[in-house]
């Protein structure tokens, strides 16, 4: 797809009118332009939607939809880690890598570790029980950056047995008995990459508000693919959506809104997703595809199924909403921790609200290195 013109609004989600049958994604779940400083009251769906609907059987003081929810907690079932890296930075009641000390700003401890699984089953959910969205076959090499617990190599590897997976992250969250054919090491992706050989599928996942070069990382990643690899990167936009402006004005959104502007501060946004596709082909990637899929909020959205995914999210955002929050917006923000927890009750509260009709974008892009190359 090298003869692709570069995409005409930058910063926004795919226009629905501007996306050709070939991009659209499987389940037609296609939230329209969505600029960072548009209210989601003002959004048009053209002829497309995100497949979700309000429950009209739902009261508005959230009703007896609970039957419906799924039970969460029934759903979980390059160096050497010397002593050093294991003795975890001490902050506002969690844990942070040790390993270059304050690069990433979300917690590691037990809490964040349980969260990051619940994610993985939120993806597996969401992309339909596959890892990988990429056309890809059975790849001798993977790798997996930004691994966290290694939930998503350590599946990988039991389902392609002939893969060997490395999974790279800052944290040594991993656990220790793990297929014969996955292993992990301590690294940062943003470093001069120097593995022994080339992969053959190189995946990230949720990295939007991690990296600081997203260009450099791409070329990286470019170089370091066989001919034929495919590279794939899996991420939430985070701008939050509604389907009737019912988000507006809310706390939420408040909150939303100072995320972006903390993670500025620090060289990282996560609003970048919407720009892998115009990063891939100027690293020289060809047959780019971009899927797009909306997660509702909370359990607000009509049908068991999306029920059931609103509550896993709502459970995965009020599970890492101090740990999104604490380090960035004292830091950046000249907050106080009592003031941010403060804040964060009112968006507790409008994050179980089932009024408020909001939703997470989440892309799959993914791209081919061609095979002359």
């Amino acid at each position: 797809m090298s003869s692709e013109q570069p995409p005409p609004n930058e910063g926004q989600l795919p226009e629905a009118a501007n996306i050709s049958q070939d991009h659209l994604p499987a389940l037609g779940q296609v939230p329209s332009i969505a600029h960072s400083d548009t209210p989601s009251s003002s959004l048009s769906f053209g002829n497309f939607s995100t497949g979700l609907s309000v429950d009209s059987n739902e009261n508005d003081d959230n009703g007896d939809a609970d039957s419906a929810v799924f039970d969460v907690d029934q759903a979980q079932s390059s160096m050497s880690a010397t002593s050093s890296i294991y003795d975890f930075v001490r902050e506002h009641g969690r844990t942070y890598h040790r390993y270059k000390e304050g690069k990433y700003w979300m917690p590691n401890d037990e809490r964040e570790q349980e969260r990051l699984d619940l994610q993985h089953i939120i993806c597996l959910k969401v992309f339909g029980n596959r890892l990988a969205l990429a056309p890809i076959q059975e790849p001798v090499r993977v790798l997996d950056f930004g691994t966290g617990t290694g939930a998503w190599a350590i599946e990988f590897a039991l389902q392609h047995p002939e893969s060997d997976v490395l999974g790279t992250d800052l944290s040594p969250i991993q656990p220790e008995y793990v297929p014969p054919n996955c292993r992990f090491e301590i690294d940062d992706i943003e470093d001069e990459w120097m593995f022994s050989a080339k992969f053959d599928y190189v995946h990230g996942r949720h990295m939007v508000g991690s990296i600081s070069d997203f260009p450099k990382l791409f070329a990286a990643i470019y170089e370091n693919l066989t001919p034929g690899g495919w590279v794939e990167l899996q991420d939430y936009y985070v701008k939050l959506q509604s389907i009737d402006g019912t988000l507006d004005g809310t706390a939420l959104q408040r909150w939303n809104n100072m995320l972006n502007h903390a993670l500025t501060f620090i060289g990282r946004s996560g609003l970048n997703t919407v720009k892998y596709k115009r990063w891939m082909r100027e690293a020289g990637f060809e047959d780019i595809r971009e899927e797009v899929f909306a997660v509702p909020g909370n359990p607000w959205a009509k049908g068991e199924e999306q029920k059931q995914l609103g509550a896993l999210q709502m459970e995965n955002i009020l599970e890492g909403l101090y740990g999104i929050s604490i380090s960035l917006f004292t830091k950046f923000l000249g907050m106080s921790a009592e003031a941010v927890e403060a804040m964060l009750v009112d968006v507790r509260r409008d994050l179980m609200d089932r009024n408020i009709h909001f939703y997470y974008p989440i892309m799959s892009v993914y791209a081919r290195k061609p095979d002359h190359r």
